[in-house]
C-alpha cells in the first residue's frame, strides 16, 4: 500500500530538491508539495496522508499553526517539523502539535530514513482495532520542552554535557524530580548525586533523556478516570524495570549503546497504559477492573475488549517520537517474542526485567503478574542465567 507524504516549504528550491530526491520512491510513496500553509491545507482536506512534514519559518501561517491545524483535520498523520538550530522558541511553539523534529540543513538520508521509519510504524497498526483507537485519539503525548532543548543542544556543531546541565537546571521541577530519582535505590550510586552536572556525567546523556521523558508523561497524567488507578506505582514499576533491563545487559556484557536502549525501552515499556488510562478511560475501567478480579494478565484482557494491548500503542508511540527501530520492537515485544526469539534483543531483556519486577516486588490482590517466558529464555540460551539477574536485582533493592 502507498503511503501519502505531504512537504510544505516556502522556499521552492527546497521543495524541488525534495521532489528530485522522491522521484526515485514513487512506487512506495505518492508525495505532494506546497508553498504556503494554506496551500498544504487545501491538500489536506482532499487527501489523507500518512505524513505531513512542514518548515517551521513560512510567511502568513507558520509551521506550528499549519501543523495545528493538521492536527485537528487529520490526527492520525505523523507530523514532522523542519527548523534551523537557532529557532528554538518557534521549535517551544510547535512542540504540542509536532511528533518529531528535523534540524535544516538536513541531509536527504535523514529525510528518507525519517518516512521510512514512521511509515514502517504501519505494520503496528495493520489491525484496525489499533488504528482506529490511535487515530482516534484527541492528542497524543509530545516531547517535552526539555527534552526538544536537549536534542538541539545535542545537534549543534559542539554539543556540551554542561549546556545540558544548564538546560536541565533551568527546569526547576524536572531539576528537582531528577535529583529524586537518581538518588534513589534504582540507580545504585554509592555516591550522592548533588547536581543535574552530576546527573548527566554520571547516567548518560540518553538515559537523562529517558528519565526527562518518563518524568514528564506521568507527571502531566490524570488518572481520575480510571479511579484507583495510581500512576505513582506506574512509574515506580516502569523505572524498576529500566534499572533491572540495566543490570541484565550489564551483566550479559553488552555495549553500552544496546544497555542505554534497554533502559530507555524500560522506561517506556507500559507507556500504552498511560494513553488508555487518560485518553481513552471509560473504555479502559473494564480492562482494570477485570485485571482486579484475577480474570487475566492485563494484555490478554486489553486484546479482548479493546482489540489492542499497550504493548502496540506504547511502540507505535515511541515510533512517532523518533526512537530507535530496536527501543520500538523492545516496546512491542516485551511480553512475547517479536522476531528472531533465539536473539538476546532489547525486547527480550525488557521482558526479563519486567518479569523480574514484577516477581521481586509482587503486589497483593488477585492480579496476574506477568512471567518469564521459559520458551524464549531457553530459546536464547539463558536459562540458566535468570537466577543470577534475580539474585543481582533483589539483593540491589535489599542493600538500599
Amino acid at each position: 500500500m502507498k503511503r501519502t507524504i505531504l512537504f510544505v516549504d516556502d522556499d521552492q528550491n527546497i521543495l524541488d530538491g525534495f521532489r528530485t530526491l522522491l522521484y526515485a520512491k514513487r512506487k512506495e510513496w505518492t508525495c505532494r508539495f506546497a508553498t504556503t500553509g494554506l496551500e498544504g491545507l487545501e491538500y489536506v482536506d482532499r487527501e489523507q496522508f500518512d505524513v505531513v512534514i512542514a518548515d517551521m519559518r513560512m510567511p502568513g501561517m507558520d509551521g506550528a499553526d499549519f501543523l495545528k491545524e493538521v492536527e485537528r483535520r487529520q490526527p492520525g498523520a505523523v507530523r514532522i517539523i523542519l527548523s534551523g538550530y537557532s529557532e528554538m522558541q518557534a521549535v517551544l511553539k510547535s512542540v504540542r502539535h509536532a511528533h518529531q523534529f528535523l534540524s535544516k540543513p538536513c541531509s536527504s538520508d535523514t529525510v528518507v530514513s525519517t518516512i521510512r521509519r514512521v511509515t514502517d510504524l504501519r505494520h503496528i497498526l495493520d489491525n484496525e482495532a489499533v488504528r482506529a483507537i490511535v487515530t482516534g485519539l484527541q492528542s497524543l503525548p509530545v516531547m517535552p520542552d526539555l527534552y526538544i532543548r536537549i536534542e538541539r543542544e545535542l545537534e549543534s556543531s559542539e554539543p556540551d554535557l554542561r549546556r545540558i546541565a544548564k538546560l536541565v537546571e533551568k527546569d526547576i521541577g524536572m531539576s528537582a524530580t531528577l535529583m529524586r530519582v537518581v538518588n534513589s535505590s534504582f540507580f545504585g550510586f554509592y555516591e550522592k548525586i548533588t547536581s543535574p552536572a552530576h546527573a548527566v556525567a554520571l547516567l548518560g546523556v540518553e538515559a537523562l533523556k529517558g528519565l526527562v521523558l518518563g518524568v514528564h508523561l506521568l507527571s502531566e497524567a490524570d488518572p481520575t478516570g480510571v479511579p484507583g488507578y495510581s500512576i505513582k506505582k506506574l512509574w515506580n514499576h516502569s523505572l524498576q524495570t529500566a534499572y533491572f533491563a540495566k543490570v541484565v545487559a550489564v551483566l550479559e556484557s553488552c555495549d553500552d549503546t544496546f544497555i542505554e536502549g534497554c533502559f530507555i525501552a524500560g522506561i517506556l515499556h507500559d507507556i500504552g497504559k498511560l494513553v488508555f488510562v487518560t485518553q481513552m478511560p471509560a473504555a479502559y475501567l473494564p480492562v482494570v477492573e477485570q485485571a482486579r478480579q484475577g480474570k487475566g494478565p492485563v494484555l490478554s484482557i486489553e486484546r479482548r475488549e479493546l482489540g489492542v494491548s499497550h504493548a502496540e500503542v506504547g511502540a507505535y508511540l515511541a515510533g512517532l517520537w523518533g526512537f530507535k527501530k530496536e527501543v520500538v520492537e523492545a516496546v512491542n515485544g516485551h511480553h512475547a517474542p517479536d522476531g528472531a526469539a533465539s536473539e538476546f534483543s532489547m525486547s527480550f531483556v525488557v521482558h526479563a526485567a519486567d518479569a523480574l519486577q514484577h516477581e521481586i516486588r509482587q503486589g497483593g490482590g488477585d492480579y496476574v503478574f506477568p512471567s518469564i517466558d521459559m520458551d524464549w529464555l531457553e530459546a536464547v540460551g539463558k536459562t540458566d542465567r535468570y537466577v543470577v539477574w534475580r539474585d543481582a536485582c533483589r539483593s540491589h533493592l535489599e542493600d538500599k
